[in-house]
């Protein structure tokens, strides 16, 4: 196949690249190539390139931010995917997309999942963009598959893991202060990457929920993640309320992964055994990269 990333430098696009460019034709235009708010340049490009399949990694993915840069949001979260869903139907390719479990409100009690048929109910100015943009690409787009998946973590670009050990290395807090009453399964973007490559390769369309098997707290993963790597920053329980943040998080964030496992696509595996696996291969790097942040 011959696929277009855009997004390619980012966390999960880089994780794509590495895993499809060993059996595909990759083209990964870097972020001035390619605007994906200009139809124009969407087109231009496209019809240049003439590939199989699109992957959307592209995203404005600063929750804080999303809560005042409305236009901005819009733009590059719904905007974006509606040029790409529109020219994949077009040139009559296959379009994937990443939105996220914050399309969800959280509120099913622990520990029911959401499954890819809930109706989606988003709190944030974040979540609401990722579900206006699945709306854009189901709507334009007849061959499209949709990922939801939640906390990831990886080597490249800012997330979860990097931000606790930043926290944690350089002591910039004495004690860390981690929500205890927030769930959710951390995924590895390199594992999320190879679950893309399968559903690819296995004729995949449709909305999947793929996240890590098993759940914790954003507090129990805080400890496992430190313990894991003996650093001895304490870390004690708080409670979302307590965090200052200007928008709202759901609580519960567990998504069940029952499309991919109904057809046998399932590669997800459970947030320890990936977490160790990363941590095994990223953690003195990651150790090193928290000291200079």
């Amino acid at each position: 196949m011959k696929i277009f990333i855009v997004g390619s430098t980012g966390m999960v696009g880089r994780e794509c690249k590495e895993v499809l460019e060993q059996d595909h034709e990759m083209i990964c235009p870097g972020k001035d190539e390619v605007d994906v708010i200009s139809w124009d340049v969407v087109i231009e490009n496209l019809a240049e390139v003439a590939p199989d399949v699109i992957i959307n990694c592209a995203g404005f993915t600063d929750m804080k931010a999303c809560e005042t840069e409305d236009f901005a949001v819009r733009k590059i979260n719904v905007e974006g995917p509606r040029n790409l869903a529109q020219a994949s139907a077009r040139f009559g390719c296959k379009m994937v997309h990443l939105s996220c479990g914050h399309v969800f409100d959280g509120k099913k009690g622990m520990p029911q999942p959401y499954f890819e048929d809930d109706t989606p109910n988003p709190l944030s100015a974040y979540g609401k963009s990722k579900l206006e943009s699945e709306i854009a690409v189901r709507s334009n787009s007849p061959n499209y598959i949709i990922i939801r998946s939640i906390c990831l973590y990886g080597i490249n670009g800012k997330n979860l893991v990097k931000s606790i050990l930043a926290q944690a290395v350089r002591k910039k807090k004495e004690v860390l202060r981690i929500p205890e009453d927030q769930f959710g399964a951390p995924t590895w973007s390199y594992r999320l990457a190879l679950q893309i490559k399968t559903l690819l390769e296995k004729g995949g369309r449709g909305t999947y929920h793929l996240s890590a098997g098993g759940y914790c707290s954003r507090f129990e993963f805080a400890k496992y993640l430190l313990d894991r790597l003996n650093i001895k920053t304490p870390v004690e329980p708080c409670k979302l309320k307590d965090l200052d943040d200007p928008f709202v998080m759901p609580v519960n964030c567990l998504l069940e992964n029952r499309l991919s496992k109904k057809h046998g696509l399932n590669v997800m595996v459970d947030w320890k055994e990936d977490l160790d696996r990363f941590l095994d291969k990223f953690g003195k790097e990651l150790i090193k990269e928290a000291r200079r942040a």
